[in-house]
């Protein structure tokens, strides 16, 4: 089982290592490379736009805006903060004939800095600082919004002062560092908005000069529209028309705006009050760094009775993805909500037990994830069911909200009307499923649009980054191990996403598992034989399964959709020869989602314990240069004398000596070649350390903030300072590094493969595309033990 990895392009951080990362200046080489093929300015009529981008059910009846607003405001080169406070005045006039509980209001906070939407995810994201903000329907903002946060604002303008700023410009160089930063710009309010209120779509104002372009943003695309002329009759009241069309959405109740969630609403007090009666004894204690503002209430669909929501109210998010144009993941801990539909009870409905609720946005190309999930409800064994949630509700929301399927509801490629004659009626298109790059004309769009995802699973955990013991979390990644067999054994699934956020520690024991201490989740990165394995074990049973299912288009166009797919796995984790450039011909297979669990494990332990690696994880995981990273994986992996020591603790420390032994053979060039990772081998490691009795009772979790700029002959505080001279005495001469690979190299050889691997020779595993040596990577070609051809990979079950 295993499948060609897709290509990978880089993004912004979303867990960055160093505080400079978390910077502007360090997000922005990712955002400049994230928005590439993903700008468009949408036709020439502002009209079509409106009626395309911004539908509306209710006409905008109120009397055009009157040229005397604007007669003086003339922005000048250099001064764009004189701009602000003028427009400020302009935006409030448009709107001042509004119905009260429909009106907006605007104020001006450029010195503010406004912080990641999500508290505790606060660190590892710079703040926004909007030029201008608009606040809800019928809302007031105050002239200095102290301190600023997202929870008011629906809305932000970004303003520059002259009309040669404008990023979406015919024409203007797509890699264009400026032109990328001002997009970025945007794009990171945009991201605060959707996060902060759950939006579908977020817009967004851009105003260069006296021009403005409507920026609608979705997790696929960034679409502006034609330029307005803010100066001339025709553009005010193409302003008003937007702000009109933006407090009357298509659906929505009092206080709603464009882009917003039907399916969504923020908590009221009366919902917090409810919450702590159903949490009982437990509430202090579980809420007690959780900012209930930031929670939410929300339905999900089951595919059998789309009639029929479950409303979950979620108060603690687990973790998220952050970054715009991906699938967005947020994980969230919450209950249902048993009041019923008026929600005004307090206290009313049994007691509520957790659970953990999945968003995101996949590529609507991929196998949905509850097929994955239904695919092993079907097939495993209620005796041999461990290490994996079970899903209770939820799948995909676009076909059950009321709206048609996307690939049935949207022609191909229908680009913007030519036509300067608007159109007679508002067509909405798909919420919960993008439609931009098709309404764009964007060739193969289908391939790459998003559809919004929900649902619901039994078992309630933490993420590794707050283990209690150093032990839990040997337990819990074992365990994880465990669910990842499970499901390629019985299942025929293939994970392919193993990260440090999709295992959870189990909090509260699982009924028929009580011993089960984690869960591996989140699958819609999967992929699966088109029917069950045979009976057996996963890596020599699958040499004889059918071929992984194809993607979820038609057959005749799976090959060229192939290319579309996003890379599976998270950057950091990916296996060395997934990620390698040099690696020829990869195929993703079992063997490299276990690598991915040490690399998982290193992280944690670099993070969140007191070793002496001598390293960061900002030294030995590099994000967003591949060969970078291959590099410093394969140096890691390959040098057996370079490792750590985690304080005063032998079992942990023995555990990475052992896993670490099995990377340095399955990264082997010489001898015989690499000798692949196995379950058995693998879980067997993980087995006689957690079996030791000399772990240490309180080493809770140290909690991890990025680093600063390290310096040279710096004691560190923390986890770091006893490193250090295991940094510098790792430092040598080359003769002495020549000598010390020799010796590794002998080593090796006398001891032979580790226990439990030199069988593993069969199907899923063995092949793992041939790795170019020093040599071959100068021209010549591996030796021959090394190498397996397209033709030995496919009679060996790897397709």
């Amino acid at each position: 089982m295993s499948g060609t990895p897709t290509p990978h392009s880089r993004k912004s951080y979303n867990d960055p290592n160093l505080r400079k990362e978390t910077r502007r200046s360090g997000q922005l080489p990712g955002w400049c490379d994230e928005i590439q093929g993903k700008v468009h300015a949408y036709g020439t009529d502002i009209n079509d736009y409106l009626h395309t981008f911004v539908p509306s059910r209710t006409p905008c009846n109120v009397s055009a805006p009157s040229m005397t607003l604007v007669e003086n405001f003339h922005p000048q080169p250099g001064k764009e903060k004189e701009m602000y406070d003028p427009l400020v005045k302009i935006l409030t006039a448009i709107v001042k004939d509004f119905p009260e509980d429909k009106r907006p209001s605007f104020s001006n906070p450029h010195e503010a800095k406004f912080p990641f939407p999500f508290s505790q995810f606060s660190k590892r994201h710079h703040p926004a600082k909007p030029d201008l903000v608009m606040s809800f329907p019928g809302d007031r903002l105050p002239a200095k919004m102290d301190p600023p946060d997202w929870s008011r604002v629906a809305m932000a303008i970004e303003a520059k002062d002259v009309a040669g700023k404008d990023p979406f410009v015919t024409g203007a160089r797509e890699g264009s560092e400026a032109r990328a930063k001002r997009i970025a710009q945007l794009a990171v309010d945009a991201r605060s908005l959707m996060l902060a209120h759950g939006y579908l779509a977020s817009y967004l104002f851009g105003v260069y000069g006296s021009n403005i372009r409507i920026a609608r943003f979705d997790h696929t695309c960034v679409v502006a529209s034609p330029m307005i002329d803010l100066k001339s009759a025709e553009g005010l009241r193409s302003v008003q028309e937007f702000f009109w069309r933006f407090v009357h959405p298509w659906e929505g109740g009092p206080g709603a705006v464009l882009g917003c969630d039907t399916t969504f609403r923020k908590l009221t007090p009366i919902d917090e009050k409810w919450l702590r009666t159903q949490l009982a004894d437990e509430a202090d204690e579980m809420l007690a760094d959780v900012n209930l503002r930031e929670g939410r209430l929300v339905k999900v669909y089951d595919e059998d009775k789309p009639a029929e929501p479950k409303t979950f109210l979620l108060f603690k998010l687990l973790d998220v993805n952050a970054r715009l144009f991906s699938r967005s993941t947020m994980v969230w801990l919450g209950i249902e909500d048993t009041r019923g539909a008026g929600h005004s009870s307090v206290g009313v409905g049994g007691p509520s037990v957790l659970r953990v609720l999945k968003e995101s946005w996949r590529q609507v190309i991929r196998i949905p994830e509850q097929k994955f999930y239904k695919r092993l409800t079907d097939t495993v064994p209620a005796n041999e069911w461990y290490g994996l949630p079970k899903l209770l509700h939820g799948g995909d929301l676009g076909p059950w909200s009321g709206d048609d399927d996307l690939l049935a509801g949207v022609p191909d490629c229908p680009g913007p009307s030519t036509s300067s004659v608007p159109r007679p009626e508002d067509v909405p298109h798909p919420m919960h499923q993008t439609f931009s790059l098709r309404l764009c004309g964007v060739a193969n769009a289908k391939y790459m649009e998003r559809s919004h995802v929900r649902f619901v699973v039994d078992t309630v955990g933490r993420p590794l980054s707050r283990f209690k013991t150093t032990k839990e979390l040997a337990m819990a990644m074992r365990d994880a191990i465990k669910g990842h067999h499970v499901a390629t054994r019985y299942g025929g699934i293939l994970h392919r996403d193993v990260s440090s956020g999709n295992i959870l520690i189990v909090d509260r024991p699982i009924p028929d598992k009580p011993d089960c201490k984690g869960v591996l989740h989140d699958f819609d990165y999967s992929s699966m034989t088109a029917v069950p394995p045979p009976p057996g074990d996963a890596q020599s049973a699958l040499s004889e399964a059918p071929p992984l299912h194809r993607l979820e288009v038609d057959e005749n166009d799976a090959e060229d959709a192939e290319k579309f797919k996003e890379r599976t796995g998270t950057y950091y984790f990916i296996a060395h020869d997934l990620i390698d450039p040099d690696t020829i011909t990869p195929i993703h297979d079992i063997c490299h989602d276990l690598e991915s669990y040490y690399w998982v494990l290193l992280w944690v332990v670099l993070r969140h314990t007191n070793h002496t690696a001598g390293i960061t994880c900002a030294d030995l995981f590099p994000f967003g240069d591949d060969r970078t990273a291959a590099e410093k994986k394969y140096n890691w992996g390959h040098k057996m004398r370079r490792s750590l020591t985690v304080v005063n603790n032998p079992p942990l420390t023995k555990l990475l000596e052992d896993f670490k032994m099995l990377i340095y053979f399955s990264l082997q060039e010489k001898m015989a070649g690499p000798v692949p990772l196995t379950y058995e081998a693998v879980l067997r490691v993980f087995d006689e350390a957690i079996a030791r009795d000399d772990w240490p009772s309180d080493d809770k979790a140290i909690p991890f903030t990025p680093i600063g700029p390290i310096k040279t002959n710096t004691v560190f505080p923390g986890p770091l300072h006893t490193g250090q001279a295991a940094q510098m005495a790792s430092k040598g001469s080359k003769k002495r590094r020549r000598e010390n690979d020799a010796e590794e190299l002998e080593s090796a050889a006398f001891l032979g493969p580790p226990s439990g691997t030199a069988e593993a020779t069969v199907c899923s595993g063995t092949s793992t595309g041939t790795r170019r040596s020093k040599r071959a990577r100068s021209g010549a070609m591996p030796p021959p033990s090394s190498r397996v051809t397209r033709s030995q990979s496919k009679r060996s079950g790897q397709v």
